[in-house]
């Protein structure tokens, strides 16, 4: 399982360090420049209304698929036509609750069409993650990494070309990239589908209820802590809006840090996508996950921590590169929310294997707390510091959810304490913070001091210990079991 896990990782993070930075440093930060942080702010805040409602369209479908096909495979095509059906009939209420929310915050009429193409997009997003349940359920990874990029590199090249072709780019409007998106999802989705009914079998658009009633019953836990999750991670925007007279200015200087970080949990997102259905076969199996969990977690905050220690030590000279307004204000929202991040990261990895476990009602209590949490400091906070109030709102918010996975984790699968895992940690993070106050101390060109404490970092981490290149190495040249 370690074997799967890594080569199956390596192949899902070549695809997404080829196209992802692409798309966001070359393709959304341009249109965040051109079009400014009011109206990229006020575009932020309909696509945040629209994910945290996805819950109709998605019903925690998702995750619920990851972990049923990779325990019964063969259920894949007798779930196949209902979802399809289902996804289609929840379109209704979905568009109706979004939009009466958005005209209630206000919304101008020359904003409908952004409005219903940001709910179209968010629709056909939701069916190309259902296809990439079934696809990662199924254990054929390669296959749904390669779904997983293919809207973003039709994205840089449609938007690619109207923001360097002269004309197009001084007109350039924001439901262009909207509306870019939409060409890029519908393909997407016809290349996926096709390929999952080959695997499958026919899909007939039709609902059973006696075969999906049962099924909207298991989905109810696994969609409520959608939906909660989705909460606390993007209403932060939403409450700048509405409590801020310059409310979507705000948002927008929220979003400038925010999607890079948004960007590095593509990064942290490939773990859950991964291990779900690997920890859900593992403890079908009855094997032991606790070598697995501690490989997946290291991987992942280890080469975490080095991108952000040089990130946060040069976030000003960062965003001065990136964008062309609110640079200051923006690289300390940054700073705060790779707190949020690094939260993010751990959840994930833990996550994955309590859903594994089934162990939603648990989850679903964290994540409610967590929602409550995160409103009651928003409330506070950003009436008096604005911006940084939503920050720090989120960055506590995941803090929280951090502690309460670790230990739920802990104690549901007794987990044994490795005191010399966390002394090495120790060591990692002292040094990280001595080196990069060091460098900063030498006064050197900021690429090149955030260049040493990006290398130096990875090669504390396998001197210490952290990342043994041995034993990736032989994990990778076991036989498959």
């Amino acid at each position: 399982m370690k074997r799967k896990f890594l080569t199956n990782l390596g192949f899902f993070l070549v695809l997404n360090l080829l196209i992802k930075p692409i798309y966001v440093f070359g393709i959304d930060r341009v249109v965040q420049n051109t079009v400014g942080a009011e109206v990229y702010g006020r575009f932020f805040i309909l696509l945040n209304i629209a994910i945290i409602f996805q819950i109709f369209l998605d019903l925690g479908i998702e995750n619920f698929i990851r972990k049923e096909v990779a325990q019964y495979p063969t259920r894949s095509g007798s779930y196949l036509s209902n979802i399809i059906a289902l996804k289609i009939l929840m379109f209704i209420p979905y568009l109706i609750v979004c939009a009466s929310i958005a005209m209630h915050k206000g919304i101008s009429v020359d904003n409908y069409l952004l409005l219903f193409l940001i709910l179209l997009n968010q629709f056909l997003a939701s069916f190309i993650l259902y296809i990439r349940a079934n696809l990662g359920g199924l254990q054929l990874f390669k296959t749904e990494s390669f779904i997983s990029v293919l809207d973003r590199t039709l994205m840089i090249l449609i938007v690619g070309f109207l923001l360097l072709y002269p004309v197009t780019r001084y007109l350039f409007r924001i439901n262009w990239f909207v509306f870019a998106q939409t060409i890029s999802y519908t393909f997407t989705l016809m290349l996926g589908l096709f390929i999952l009914v080959k695997k499958t079998g026919t899909v007939k658009l039709h609902i059973q209820f006696k075969q999906i009633i049962p099924v909207i019953q298991k989905l109810k836990p696994y969609a409520l802590l959608l939906f909660l999750m989705a909460v606390y991670y993007r209403a932060d925007s939403i409450i700048l809006s509405l409590l801020l007279p310059n409310g979507d200015e705000q948002a927008g200087i929220f979003a400038h840090a925010f999607r890079i970080l948004d960007f590095m949990s593509n990064y942290a997102f490939l773990f859950p996508i991964l291990l779900l259905p690997i920890f859900s076969k593992t403890l079908h199996q009855k094997q032991k996950i606790d070598g697995l969990l501690q490989l997946a977690v290291l991987l992942l905050i280890i080469p975490s921590l080095t991108v952000i220690g040089p990130a946060i030590l040069y976030r000003r000279e960062l965003f001065g590169l990136l964008y062309k307004e609110h640079i200051n204000l923006s690289a300390d929202v940054f700073a705060i929310l790779t707190i949020s991040y690094l939260g993010m990261c751990v959840s994930f990895t833990f996550g994955a294997l309590l859903t594994a476990n089934g162990n939603l009602k648990q989850l679903n209590l964290m994540a409610g707390t967590a929602v409550v949490i995160n409103l009651i400091l928003n409330l506070i906070l950003i009436p008096r510091y604005q911006v940084m109030g939503a920050a720090i709102a989120n960055a506590s918010t995941q803090l929280f959810t951090l502690i309460v996975h670790i230990k739920l984790a802990w104690s549901i699968f007794k987990l044994k304490f490795n005191a010399i895992i966390l002394i090495k940690f120790s060591v990692f993070i002292l040094f990280m913070v001595f080196g990069g106050y060091l460098i900063k101390l030498i006064n050197i060109h900021w690429l090149l001091g955030a260049s040493i404490l990006f290398s130096s970092g990875l090669l504390a981490a396998i001197i210490i210990g952290l990342i043994s290149i041995n034993g990736i190495r032989s994990i990778l040249q076991e036989r498959i079991q």
